[in-house]
């Protein structure tokens, strides 16, 4: 499933965006909402340590024009629970990996200069 407005990715039984509240929907493309209509081949650009990291990471691609999706970390109908704390990653469209990782790379070195430089 997912949001036709910001194309997040869900498991199956969701049925609204958690973000904008948004119907989701099984499939996006132009008319459900998706802004480029060709076929993307997702692939990992990199298992986050914590969902609020795998959505920030999503965020900062998307805000630089990459197709992008978080995964959960959870694949088991039979722990929800689970599934919504464990961590996942997020996934980039193959043609856009060498951008991706670019920003991404560059992300990663900004938050650790960042808690190097609050470290006591």
């Amino acid at each position: 499933m997912f949001c036709p407005v910001c194309e997040a990715e869900y498991e199956a039984g969701i049925t609204h965006c958690a973000d904008d509240g948004a119907e989701l929907v099984e499939r996006l493309n132009p008319e459900a909402g998706a802004t480029d209509d060709s076929e993307a081949r997702f692939v990992m650009l990199h298992t986050m340590s914590s969902p609020a990291e795998a959505e920030m990471v999503n965020d900062i691609l998307r805000q630089n024009g990459i197709r992008s999706v978080v995964q959960s970390g959870g694949a088991d109908a039979f722990s929800p629970l689970l599934s919504q704390v464990s961590p996942g990653g997020v996934l980039v469209d193959e043609r856009d990996l060498d951008k991706a990782t670019e920003i991404y790379s560059s992300f990663l070195v900004k938050t650790l200069h960042r808690s190097r430089d609050r470290r006591p």
